[in-house]
């Protein structure tokens, strides 16, 4: 099907343009910021790769989520380390440094981790194609994001140049992707009524409980810092949106269905991080990136 290829081709440019402008924007300093607290970082693993997935998995078992919904909604539980995640702390005045290496580690940690939580935690009967999904990540989001580190270390000025365009590419394909399947679903022979039966009375319900638990463990597990709460917060709620797609691309049924439940909860998770950095900033953290250089 033509719409199927033309979002499964964006997602792919979606995913190596915004893994390359993560290591284009990036020095290893960057990297290894979050390391000069090593507590802290085990925090942020525990809450990125155990506690929101099995918090997902709970709600979708509580709400009774099936089909298409709990596939959707599992693959961004699953995925931590959304590209954007260090704009939106700067936004709530958290630790942006802490942000930027927190957001690089779970990016390249859920390489392993993603596939392994989202072959646990799917239902029966889900046909993921787990290793050739690794392989395409690693070659899709590994290769992009060195390629980009390295040429911020010893070609600056060509990094600083490629940015601009790099990251206004990423933009053009994830907004193919949602005019694309926009377009796919109005032209449906019952768009409302599709979409009725896929999210159901409590579809959108959970996804707003799983982006709210995830914005509490975030800061709970924050450290003492307010800044770096703030940060662990957004970058937790924040899931990695690329990576849930390129997994829902390996998913041959209801790929039209699992789209418009990521959608669902892309939106979500940045309007309720937006309202939360809104009100964040009126209140600057003592330990922000503004008043703590990485």
């Amino acid at each position: 099907m033509i719409s199927e290829l033309i979002i499964t081709l964006s997602i792919y440019l979606f995913i190596i343009t915004s893994m390359l402008f993560i290591g284009l924007g990036h020095s290893y300093r960057d990297i290894l910021a979050p390391f000069k607290n090593v507590k802290l970082v085990l925090f942020a693993l525990l809450v990125n790769l155990i506690l929101i997935p099995v918090a997902g998995y709970l709600i979708a078992t509580i709400f009774a989520l099936s089909g298409a919904m709990v596939v959707g909604f599992l693959l961004m539980t699953s995925a931590p380390g959304a590209s954007y995640s260090p704009r939106i702390a700067e936004i709530a005045e958290g630790n942006v440094p802490f942000s930027t290496g927190l957001m690089f580690l779970l990016s390249t940690v859920a390489l392993v981790s993603a596939p392994i939580t989202i072959l646990l935690l799917l239902p029966e009967g889900s046909t993921v194609s787990v290793w050739p999904v690794i392989q395409t990540l690693l070659l899709l989001m590994a290769v992009p994001m060195l390629s980009g580190l390295i040429i911020r270390a010893r070609l600056p000025a060509i990094a600083d140049k490629l940015m601009s365009p790099v990251v206004w590419t990423s933009y053009i394909m994830i907004l193919v992707v949602f005019l694309t399947f926009l377009m796919y679903k109005i032209f449906s022979p019952d768009p409302v009524g599709g979409l009725r039966d896929l999210f159901g009375t409590l579809g959108i319900l959970a996804i707003i409980l799983a982006v709210g638990i995830s914005l509490i463990l975030g800061y709970l597990f924050g450290g003492p810092s307010e800044g770096t709460r703030r940060s662990l917060a957004m970058g937790s709620a924040n899931r990695n949106a690329g990576m849930a797609l390129l997994f829902a691309t390996s998913i041959s049924s209801e790929i039209g269905d699992i789209l418009a439940v990521l959608v669902a909860y892309i939106i979500v998770q940045i309007v309720m991080s937006a309202i939360l950095a809104a009100k964040w900033r009126k209140n600057p953290a003592a330990g922000s990136g503004k008043t703590s250089s990485g």
